[in-house]
């Protein structure tokens, strides 16, 4: 392009407006010194002089370009997952809680699981500590000797696996080593009562029916049933270590319910909160808007200043 033609360009009121627009556009993005920018709009200044559109001794302000946009940074909350509070809430309690921002719940439902377990190794210990003490109990005042008497007396047998059928009251087998079911089955049932050694029927130990009468049956009645002070006691230790059992049993089921109260509590409060982070940033939007004003003043000096304001409104 010939330069009479860039001079009659530049003559031309309305491109002189539409090229102040875009460059005060710019300008609101470039630094305020050394730069291209500021040269281009001193001259065009000068240039407004020359063709009469300005005054040399008033300031040019060159037009203000006013753009409203909503702060996208200002309101904006990272995103959490609802799926992995979820999952961390699931596996640890109050981890969820803490990825999605709470500085309180991670300590409340953390507390209730630490809690759960200490009360739950308490209660097991205990149970195991009573389980100890009527084992030692039981090798010390039951004896299978006394029970096989019992057997021999009776059904001329030592083994209960021998005795026929129709002895209903002969309904269980002692184990052969000492499991867990032969200190329950001794304690348990009373065909394994005349084992006690205080066992006593009308007065009378087992010893006492050992002789027969006159016609060589056994003296004893086949369902005879002694007392025994030891088999008693023996019973209210077995029941309260399996109480203490079945209380530590609860926390295991009170640490499960921690778990999933903790991880629908992380996915609820997680969907909620991106939720309410979404509606502020609407409301934010509608709300408020950015005033950028780009400005050049000068007076009567080939270098002009640049500005450039910034507005916040709210409505």
């Amino acid at each position: 392009m010939k330069l009479n033609d860039c001079m009659k360009l530049f003559s031309n009121p309305r491109f002189c407006l539409c090229l102040v627009i875009l460059l005060g556009s710019v300008s609101a993005k470039a630094s305020a010194s050394g730069s291209t920018i500021y040269n281009d709009l001193s001259n065009l200044r000068y240039s407004a002089v020359t063709n009469g559109l300005a005054s040399s001794n008033t300031p040019v302000v060159l037009n203000a370009l006013a753009v409203d946009e909503a702060p996208t940074g200002a309101t904006e909350t990272k995103y959490k997952s609802p799926a992995k509070a979820f999952f961390l809430s699931l596996v640890v309690p109050g981890l969820g809680q803490y990825y999605y921002g709470s500085r309180i719940k991670p300590f409340v439902f953390l507390g209730v699981e630490a809690a759960t377990w200490a009360v739950y190794l308490k209660w097991h210990k205990d149970g195991s500590n009573i389980t100890d003490e009527f084992e030692a109990f039981n090798r010390t005042h039951w004896a299978e000797s006394r029970y096989q008497q019992y057997l021999l007396m009776n059904y001329g047998v030592t083994d209960d696996d021998s005795v026929a059928a129709q002895y209903y009251e002969i309904s269980h087998h002692l184990p052969d080593t000492r499991t867990q079911q032969y200190y329950e089955m001794t304690g348990k049932y009373d065909q394994f009562s005349w084992g006690w050694d205080d066992a006593l029927y009308n007065g009378h130990g087992y010893t006492y029916y050992v002789d027969t009468s006159a016609n060589g049956l056994p003296r004893l009645i086949l369902d005879s049933i002694p007392t025994s002070s030891n088999r008693n006691w023996y019973e209210n230790r077995r029941k309260d270590a399996n109480d203490k059992f079945d209380q530590a049993k609860k926390m295991i089921m009170v640490s499960l319910v921690n778990h999933v109260v903790s991880a629908f509590e992380a996915l609820y409060q997680t969907k909620k909160l991106n939720s309410r982070s979404e509606e502020k940033k609407d409301e934010f939007s509608e709300n408020t808007s950015w005033k950028f004003s780009a400005k050049l003043k000068s007076y009567h000096s080939r270098r002009d200043t640049p500005y450039v304001t910034v507005t916040l409104k709210f409505k």
